[in-house]
Formats: structure tokens, sequence, C-alpha cells
């Protein structure tokens, strides 16, 4: 199913994957497509809810790497700057070459103050226990409370 991208301003994206029209706040389905095409959409939208804080947090500290303070025009008031400053936080603390694309944001949230050696063991454990973002937090807390000991 091909991807169109009909129009791209920062105001209103539009895409489109064969009958699914996405907008920034919805998406609108032509006619009545069989049961098969509904999948790739559906993953899409889903990928992107998992990957966009990584982007967003990827870019922000690119833009600021290279342009410093005036990058902040770019950004503009899509995004609280709490929000804006907990990605570029998280991303910036959490190397790619850390990040699991089977966990979630938080859960990486969750590990971003640990040394990236020790990411990377509780990531691993995160993902070969079935820990949700709570339970990873849970076990960073002892963790570094053991250190401190």
């Amino acid at each position: 199913m091909p991807i169109k991208i009909i129009a791209m301003s920062v105001q209103e994206p539009k895409m489109e994957l064969g009958s699914f029209r996405f907008r920034p706040a919805n998406v609108t389905i032509q006619g009545r497509p069989p049961l098969g095409d509904w999948q790739g959409p559906l993953q899409f939208a889903l990928w992107c809810q998992r990957a966009s804080p990584w982007w967003i947090g990827d870019m922000i500290n690119k833009g600021e790497d290279l342009y410093g303070e005036e990058f902040a025009e770019v950004c503009g008031h899509t995004l609280s700057t709490e929000m804006v400053s907990r990605y570029a936080s998280v991303a910036r603390r959490v190397p790619a070459q850390n990040r699991r694309p089977a966990l979630s944001w938080s859960a990486h949230a969750a590990v971003a103050r640990l040394p990236h050696t020790q990411q990377r063991r509780m990531l691993a454990a995160a993902e070969r226990h079935g820990w949700n973002s709570d339970e990873l937090r849970q076990k960073v807390r002892e963790v570094v409370k053991s250190t401190r000991k």
C-alpha cells in the first residue's frame, strides 16, 4: 500500500495510506476497505505513536546542537515546554544503540538516569521478563538504592 503525502505543513500535515486519510486529529476511511487493508495503516499509526517521542527528542537535540537557542523558534507552541524538555532529555541520555523498539518510551525514561551499561542490562531484563514501565521504574529504584549503600 503506497504512502501518499498530500501536503506537509506544520499546521496540517496530510497523508494517505490507501483508503485511510491521516490528519492531525483524525483518520477518515474512504468506503469499506477489505479487512486485510486495515492492518498496515493501524500498525503504522501504532508505530508512529511509539516512535514519535524519540523522533521529537532526537530532532530537538540535533537542532539545538546546530542552531542553539535560535532553534526554539522552530518548536513554536506545538508541545508544552515540559514535554519538549522531557523528550529531549531522555533521547539525549538513552543513546540510540541502547533503545529497544519492543519497549515503550516510558520504559526508556525509567532507565535514563543510569549509566549506559546499566541501561542496556535493565532494558534487556525488562524485555526478557515482560516488565511494564512501572515495574522497570521500581527495579531501577532498587538498583540505585543498592549502589548508594
